[in-house]
């Protein structure tokens, strides 16, 4: 992923470059920066006549085709029909977000999100939040391995069943079975509980069990036999192995609604069952680490989406020890309104750190 990456930052330059030395004057960047944001506001090709009635210096019709044709010839526009007006390509979407872009101001839906300390659950309630304010698919990722564990607790469902209760930081609570043929008493399980609550100190719970076995390996004399005893047979270990995060998705009837939409039904069904696809959800998490702030994948450059008619704007939230413990992020066509998006998931994921802070 991130090798692909390097290829698209190298082949974005080339063309920029390009797009630079087509003109000696603005003309370029002011007639393909009014195609797009017409083409991502309406949904249609836009002709020369368009441009001609909304350019502040008045340009000819013929002199705006030949800026076209020259923007066409860079890969940056392209045509769908042969009579048609032009539309952006995936390159000119990504030239026109990375350098033509005005970022909307969040005031207006300032309060809006700040409401999600009121709701029940803030993850489900941000990715409605997203979808709601974006008219996309909202999406939250809340990975569990990389969590702060704020407590674990042992119950005996059953002579051969044990079950795990792990409360996280942020509040929330995963549950696990965990079979066993030991015979292990109440008294047993809380003995076990508190050995492991005092050397939880925020840790996630692969830090935890790396720093049990370590003690396991160096036999430190301190370390708690049945514990010992439970992580030498898999019974503990199996916590930290466990489905590797929660997301929550809203608001899929959105695209529904949208007229163009309607006509790519099939690339609908495949987005879907992309989106119930758990593990390849949770692996664009390892697309984003290395990143700072909003990211934008565009068509192709999607991570975990086969056909490029997609678009994602997402961003990571950390805990209080710069962790990345999940991500706020919008998926929808690759014509999006991407100014207006663009800070609505960057406050959404400040907000989340906020909230998740105060339960620290």
């Amino acid at each position: 992923m991130k090798a692909d990456m390097v290829e698209i930052v190298k082949s974005f330059s080339t063309y920029y470059t390009q797009f630079m030395n087509l003109t000696d004057d603005a003309r370029a960047r002011d007639i393909f920066r009014m195609i797009v944001e017409e083409y991502l506001k309406y949904g249609i090709p836009v002709g020369s006549q368009t441009i001609s009635q909304s350019l502040n210096h008045p340009l000819s019709p013929a002199t705006i085709r030949n800026v076209m044709s020259e923007l066409v010839n860079a890969d940056l526009l392209f045509s769908p029909h042969t009579s048609a007006g032009r539309q952006p390509t995936e390159r000119g979407l990504r030239l026109y977000v990375d350098t033509l872009m005005k970022i909307d101001d969040i005031t207006p839906h300032r309060s809006k999100i700040e409401q999600l300390n009121i709701t029940s659950n803030i993850y489900d309630g941000a990715s409605t939040l997203l979808s709601g304010l974006s008219s996309c698919i909202g999406v939250v990722i809340a990975p569990k391995m990389n969590k702060p564990i704020r407590k674990i607790e042992f119950l005996k469902l059953e002579p051969s069943k044990i079950l795990g209760i792990i409360m996280m930081q942020d509040g929330t609570i995963e549950n696990r079975i965990i079979p066993t043929n030991m015979d292990i008493s109440k008294s047993d399980l809380e003995q076990v509980g508190n050995f492991l609550n005092n050397r939880i100190s925020g840790k996630t719970l692969s830090e935890l069990n790396t720093d049990l076995l370590a003690e396991i390996k160096l036999h430190k004399n301190n370390l708690n036999s049945l514990a010992s005893l439970l992580i030498k047979d898999g019974i503990i270990h199996p916590l930290s192995s466990a489905d590797d995060g929660h997301i929550f998705i809203s608001g899929q009837s959105q695209l529904l609604d949208d007229p163009a939409a309607q006509e790519r039904l099939d690339e609908m069904k495949s987005l879907f069952a992309m989106l119930e696809e758990k593990q390849a959800m949770l692996s664009i998490m390892d697309a984003i680490e290395d990143g700072e702030g909003v990211q934008i994948f565009i068509g192709s450059e999607n991570p975990i989406f086969e056909r490029p008619t997609w678009s994602t704007i997402i961003r990571a939230y950390h805990d209080q020890n710069g962790r990345i413990i999940g991500a706020t992020g919008v998926i929808g066509p690759t014509r999006l309104n991407y100014g207006k998006i663009v800070p609505i998931v960057d406050y959404t994921a400040l907000i989340l750190e906020k909230l998740i802070g105060k339960d620290l």
